[in-house]
């Protein structure tokens, strides 16, 4: 599969145990991080 490693990456990072943060959030500081560090779309 073409995306497996990202596919591994999101399930660690989303899936199993609850975080301390809900999946909206985590989506919101990415996006924040990603503004401040002047990333392209």
């Amino acid at each position: 599969m073409l995306f497996a490693e990202y596919d591994r990456f999101f399930a660690a990072t989303y899936g199993g145990e609850k975080g301390a943060f809900d999946r909206k959030t985590v989506h919101l500081i990415a996006l924040a991080a990603s503004l401040a560090a002047a990333c392209e779309p």
